[in-house]
């Protein structure tokens, strides 16, 4: 049993990193790609947006997709996906390119949760789902961590496109992992559940203000996921392997903060409360990177770290409650809608913000703004959970 969750495990790792990696990776190297291309931060955003746009309007796709395909051909789909649109990055010799690229990228990132939550729902107990979903959730965590620490060393000796290569070759070889996607078996406690709980078609009001949660803390996301190494080189004057690293650590202090988001729901903490709670630390992590730009590299990184406990772990919580909707590939794929929508439009509106302000600081202003306004909307409790 240990050794099938063990592999279970990596697999989902696997999958969200390697769906994730190219955007990450690109962030970090944003320095590289405005040399080789002669192009502006406004651009430099628009790459990540229509990697996340087409990966929010493909999501409620992918979501159906999922609960009829199951989560090992999902997974599968996801996988052969990253590798084929990392290779066509690879190979861009265009701006022009690099943007469909990124945009074909988007597939994959739309795919990734509700693939691996619907592997979630049918494969693993209920009382073991919330620390899955976050060793799942970890895995995103690991290619920022991996675009920070990896990427720098990997451009400076290799070039960027390196990196993509990389992501293919991992993405081909996780292929190999696919049977240790299970699941339940007929005597199982899923089984059981379902016959009782068949899929439902209206999905909960609680999925909606998680959704409208994630948009706005994804737009949130999207300007410090594309611009926070810039604005460590630009604004805070560090080197792009210690800008490199200071974007990695928010990926490093997220990978056991949602490792523990996950416990900590299968324990019974409601996820309700831990999404409002993280939306107000994350505005004051956010708050923490202001006071960066006159008080230097410690405040840096110590918003950086509360970012990676709150902005960067919310996930866990939001994508378990997704996973025990009856309709878990569907309740994410709203999700994901949402959430990458909300990373489209931060990215180059944060972009058109820095270069027409010459600033971080209205960009970051409002980014706290509105992960107040996200701890706001969860903080509603909904009418039919009143009444229970």
């Amino acid at each position: 049993m240990k050794l099938r969750l063990a592999g279970f495990s990596g697999m989902l790792v696997s999958t969200m990193g390697m769906s994730t990696l190219a955007f990450f990776a690109l962030a970090v190297a944003a320095s590289e790609l405005q040399a080789e291309f002669s192009i502006s931060k406004f651009e430099i955003g628009l790459l990540g947006a229509i990697n996340t746009l087409v990966g929010g309007l493909f999501a409620p796709v992918s979501g159906r997709l999922s609960d009829q395909l199951g989560g090992r051909r999902s997974i599968a789909a996801t996988l052969v996906i990253s590798a084929l649109s990392a290779a066509w990055i690879g190979l861009s010799s265009s701006y022009v390119m690099l943007l469909a690229a990124m945009a074909f990228a988007g597939l994959a990132q739309g795919w990734g949760n509700p693939a691996c939550n619907k592997a979630i729902a049918t494969g693993i107990d209920p009382d073991l789902r919330g620390i899955l979903t976050g060793i799942k959730q970890s895995g995103v965590q690991a290619s920022v961590f991996a675009a920070g620490f990896l990427v720098p060393w990997i451009v400076e000796n290799y070039g960027w496109r390196a990196t993509m290569w990389l992501v293919v070759v991992v993405s081909m070889l996780s292929l190999l992992g696919l049977p240790l996607i299970t699941t339940l078996t007929q005597t199982d406690s899923e089984s059981s559940s379902a016959a009782h709980n068949p899929p439902s078609t209206k999905l909960s009001p609680f999925v909606t203000q998680v959704a409208i949660y994630g948009f706005l803390l994804g737009i949130v996301g999207g300007g410090l996921g594309r611009f926070l190494p810039l604005f460590a080189e630009e604004e805070v004057s560090l080197s792009l392997a210690d800008a490199g690293r200071v974007f990695g650590l928010q990926g490093l202090v997220a990978i056991p903060c949602r490792l523990a988001a996950g416990v900590a729901l299968d324990r019974g903490v409601s996820a309700r409360v831990m999404l409002l709670v993280m939306g107000i630390f994350g505005a004051g992590s956010i708050a923490l990177l202001l006071a960066a730009i006159e008080g230097g590299a410690w405040f840096l990184v110590t918003g950086t770290i509360l970012g990676g406990m709150t902005l960067g772990s919310w996930n866990t919580a939001a994508n378990l409650s997704m996973v025990r909707e009856p309709d878990a590939g569907r309740a994410t794929g709203r999700l994901m809608l949402g959430f990458l929508i909300g990373l489209t439009v931060g990215g180059p509106v944060v972009g058109w913000s820095i270069d027409s302000f010459n600033s971080y600081s209205p960009a970051w202003i409002a980014s706290a703004v509105l992960a107040l306004i996200g701890a706001a909307v969860v903080s509603q409790q909904t009418t039919s959970e009143a009444a229970r």
